[in-house]
């Protein structure tokens, strides 16, 4: 009978992650994520950052992983710009801003994802996502992406 093991080919272990985040944020509960903070942002509302360790098809590519997670974003009724590259922490993440109105309050989410080394069954992901929402929008864009670009990641090394 076949065993199946954490860690193993098929469910490798999760990186070392780490981010900076302002004054006044605080760590959330991580629940299936590696690790979530949030903050009031300018105008009272959350600004929240979750970073997960996703596995897929050993041909899926970071591209692709952003491709989907933002086409699921508000149901197809925002606004998705177009995809970017961008070399955080000497890695190189693909990137997509979604943005939409939530019962009248616009809502922005930046999701990145860079691939970590594959195993020989599962291709690896890190994908970050922030999200803020209401008045104060512009300056909690800015308090995102400042915080997105303190993301490390650190692969753990069989």
């Amino acid at each position: 009978m076949p065993v199946v093991t954490h860690p193993g080919p098929s469910a490798p272990p999760a990186p070392a992650v780490r981010l900076e985040i302002p004054d006044g944020w605080q760590p959330q509960p991580s629940g299936d994520a590696l690790l979530r903070a949030a903050g009031s942002g300018a105008g009272g509302d959350a600004v929240e950052i979750a970073v997960r360790h996703l596995t897929g098809d050993p041909a899926l590519g970071s591209a692709v992983l952003v491709e989907d997670s933002t086409s699921q974003v508000a149901g197809g009724a925002g606004q998705v710009e177009e995809p970017f590259v961008v070399e955080i922490g000497g890695r190189e993440w693909h990137a997509r801003n979604v943005s939409w109105d939530e019962d009248g309050t616009p809502v922005v989410e930046v999701h990145l994802a860079t691939t970590l080394d594959p195993t020989d069954v599962v291709s690896r992901h890190v994908l970050a996502v922030g999200r803020a929402r209401g008045a104060g929008l512009d300056a909690d864009y800015d308090a995102l992406q400042a915080v997105l670009e303190s993301l490390v990641v650190e692969e753990v090394r069989g």
